[in-house]
């Protein structure tokens, strides 16, 4: 997400929080229900596309050279054994066909590779047991077979993986234009069936519906030096609600993470990474099932500086 769509995530995450704790003096006009039930599945369709988006592919791509310096070792040593066992044996086909360079098997493409690959496998299978005086064994065969089936299985990973994220991309503005039509066209207008009859929910809805600048517009909660190396617990909640809408911001100039743990000072299950200069909101619910601790860790070797919002 950039800067102004992160605002106005939160600013939808606010509303679905407000409309979660003031939902019982919203009967008086039911229709509101249908509405802020689909934008709380639009918020968690966001956030899903949002995951996606930001996903690290770089792992796709460390993956698949990892599996193909495996495979190119193994075929090398095949294709040493089929060479060395047509030449003792007067061979010239086996010889001829089994010989490829050294330096074949690390610069041909992933599509001559997979074809050289599968010739040595072929020309090998029949003779495995013979080929073990030369180098390679009957197991590094059936493992050269089995790495062509592997490698190629996640030739394709990372385009696809790449692909994904572009599609993610796409759903992340599609959905930011559906919350907007939600509450532009249907939401903002519903809702002023309140401002004479019941000003206080009117006014709560106006000020969640308020767009804040980088994080809320109100004190923060706390701030509090996290120091060098360490977890530490920013915020107690008394119970678990997963309508708690937490914000925070990094002061300081290297990255934190932050997370909803059962357990103070130490990490929740999921962690968000919280950049320099960056503020990001989550409801609790999309942080953890269970916990009241709200805790930052700081990797780093200086203390960092953050502001806690809790509404």
């Amino acid at each position: 997400m950039t800067k102004k769509q992160e605002e106005y995530f939160a600013m939808a995450l606010k509303v679905k929080n407000f409309y979660a704790k003031n939902s019982a003096g919203m009967t008086a006009v039911p229709a509101v229900v249908a509405f802020f039930t689909q934008l709380g599945t639009l918020v968690q369709q966001l956030i899903n596309a949002d995951t996606g988006s930001r996903a690290d592919l770089t792992g796709y791509a460390i993956n698949k050279a990892n599996k193909r310096a495996i495979f190119e070792v193994l075929a090398l040593k095949v294709s040493n054994a089929i060479s060395s066992f047509g030449m003792m044996n007067n061979d010239l086909i086996l010889l001829k066909r089994g010989d490829f360079p050294t330096n074949k098997w690390y610069s041909c493409s992933e599509e001559e590779l997979m074809s050289q690959a599968t010739i040595v496998k072929n020309l090998a299978l029949p003779i495995g047991a013979a080929l073990v005086p030369y180098g390679a064994t009957v197991a590094e065969i059936t493992a050269l077979g089995t790495n062509i089936d592997a490698f190629g299985n996640i030739m394709s990973d990372p385009n696809l993986a790449i692909d994904q994220r572009k599609q993610d991309n796409i759903k992340v503005k599609e959905v930011f234009e559906q919350i907007g039509t939600l509450f532009n066209d249907k939401l903002d207008i519903l809702m002023r069936s309140f401002e004479v009859n019941n000003p206080a929910i009117f006014n709560l809805y106006r000020s969640a519906r308020a767009l804040d600048i980088n994080g809320s517009t109100t004190a923060p909660t706390s701030i509090t030096d996290v120091a060098p190396t360490s977890t530490k617990t920013l915020h107690t909640a008394t119970t678990y609600s997963p309508d708690t809408f937490y914000t925070l911001q990094n002061m300081g100039a290297e990255a934190v993470q932050f997370s909803l743990s059962a357990t103070t000072d130490t990490e929740g299950p999921e962690v968000v990474v919280l950049n320099p200069g960056e503020t990001r909101s989550r409801l609790a619910e999309n942080l953890a099932p269970m916990g009241t601790f709200l805790v930052v860790k700081n990797a780093s070797a200086i203390p960092i500086k953050v502001r806690v919002w809790v509404e």
